[in-house]
């Protein structure tokens, strides 16, 4: 049986270890992810780790890993095959394989408390590409920036140019030469002299196919925001955004779309409650909006209604790639997760969510996941959650939208840590997040869930 390859983990950094750029978010990082066999039988999987020149930094087995079921790795706590760990302050990348479908969430959080204490999440990357979308990057953006992770996917070193782009122009670009395969580069755009009080996007382009990370964060600390870069391959005419909020107290939402083709692009963005925004965006151009302060780049059909907690659709004339942030900024503007839309192909009847927690851990971690129901109407959906505390299966109905609460549905006992697969009779698409029940700071972590094969 051939191996399924994930590309993730291109930011992978053992706590004790400032960052290392000026501009960096404050406090030592460290990613931790679980893996889960998305498969039909026991999966071995392997996670190769790579440091900054190409070389291997060790490897991590686990085997016969249940189907639908997950491994756990936390590199600051975590042995590595034949013992040890990796040396603290490591900075690199990993790849993951194994002899079933799987699919990996990584989630970085820095080693500060209170206030200053920052989290995200993002996927492992399944498709590298040579040419990938980063919809949303900033630069000396008041106390805004972005810091990008692009690791080599492909057998050869790679050249990468950065395109920064904003509206429909190019503002400037980045080279980095001689990346070496498995390696990742960590570009923060804080350091670029070209680019200051910059709000708009980057297109990647590489000799090579690469796999790219994006953290948005503050300079001062207290917000980080992750995602994960979207392949040429993700750009779409029909995209979808579930767990859309507008002003739901505090909690809203803002995007970017990027136009990946070379004429101007006619949009429509539907909601779930009926109503829709009309757009136009350049030729190979991009669109920031931001509703809840009023900015709707030149959209028609607002204002949205106050109070939304839903789901959007995009319909273009041209493909495009969408990545949306959901913050309470009209709160205590603490907490912020970042998403990129689904394309059809990314949407299915059978899905999962590679992370699952209940009052897990000291942090007492949380996760809820929203389903967007495709078309809209109702659907039919068995949840199987499968982790360390065993398996639990669930029936519920559903219509046109629903976010699902660990803490208060009931469905898994406290301490559990796993994975769910949804399964629909009707194509879904969905996002989970994670937040502290006790820990302050930017507590939130979005991440998408995976469609199974």
């Amino acid at each position: 049986m051939g191996r399924w390859i994930r590309w993730m983990g291109l930011l992978l950094v053992v706590a004790g270890t400032a960052s290392s750029a000026l501009g960096a978010p404050p406090g030592a990082f460290t990613v931790d992810f679980n893996i889960q066999n998305i498969g039909s039988a026991p999966a071995n999987i392997v996670v190769t780790f790579y440091n900054p020149d190409g070389t291997q930094a060790g490897k991590k087995t686990f085997s016969n890993v249940s189907a639908g079921g997950s491994a756990y790795f936390n590199p600051a706590l975590h042995t590595l095959d034949g013992g040890g760990q990796l040396p603290d302050g490591w900075v690199g990348a990993a790849i993951v394989s194994a002899d079933q479908p799987v699919s990996a969430i990584a989630t970085v959080a820095n080693n500060l408390s209170g206030a200053q204490y920052v989290s995200d999440a993002y996927p492992g990357i399944t498709e590298p590409s040579t040419t990938v979308f980063a919809p949303i990057v900033m630069a000396k953006f008041g106390p805004w920036n972005t810091r990008m992770a692009i690791q080599n996917a492909g057998s050869s070193p790679a050249n990468v140019e950065i395109r920064f782009i904003s509206g429909g122009s190019v503002v400037t670009t980045q080279s980095i030469t001689g990346l070496q395969p498995g390696a990742a580069a960590l570009v923060d755009q804080y350091d670029n002299p070209n680019l200051n009080n910059f709000n708009g996007s980057a297109i990647i382009a590489a000799t090579q196919p690469v796999a790219v990370i994006v953290d948005e964060y503050k300079t001062t600390g207290g917000l980080l925001i992750s995602y994960a870069a979207l392949p040429l391959s993700k750009a779409s005419t029909t995209l979808y955004m579930p767990g859309y909020i507008h002003a739901y107290g505090p909690w809203t939402t803002d995007f970017t779309m990027i136009n990946t083709a070379s004429s101007p692009a006619n949009v429509q963005i539907q909601f779930t409650n009926g109503q829709v925004l009309n757009c136009t965006i350049s030729a190979n151009g991009s669109l920031y909006l931001n509703p809840a302060v009023g900015n709707y780049g030149g959209c028609t059909g607002g204002p949205l209604a106050s109070n939304f907690y839903g789901a959007a659709t995009v319909t273009s004339n041209q493909p495009l790639v969408i990545a949306y942030n959901i913050a309470n900024t009209l709160g205590p503007g603490n907490r912020a997760i970042g998403y990129t839309a689904f394309s059809p192909s990314d949407v299915g009847t059978k899905m999962a969510v590679p992370l699952i927690e209940n009052q897990f851990g000291g942090g007492q971690w949380i996760t809820t996941f929203s389903v967007q129901v495709i078309g809209g109407g109702s659907a039919n959906l068995t949840l199987i959650y499968s982790g360390n505390l065993g398996t639990v299966q669930r029936s519920v109905s559903i219509s046109d939208s629903y976010t699902f609460n660990q803490l208060s549905d009931g469905h898994i006992p406290a301490g559990f840590l796993g994975s769910v697969t949804i399964i629909s009779d009707k194509p879904i698409a969905v996002i989970g997040d994670q937040n502290s029940l006790i820990k302050e700071g930017d507590v939130a972590a979005g991440f998408p869930g995976v469609k199974v094969p």
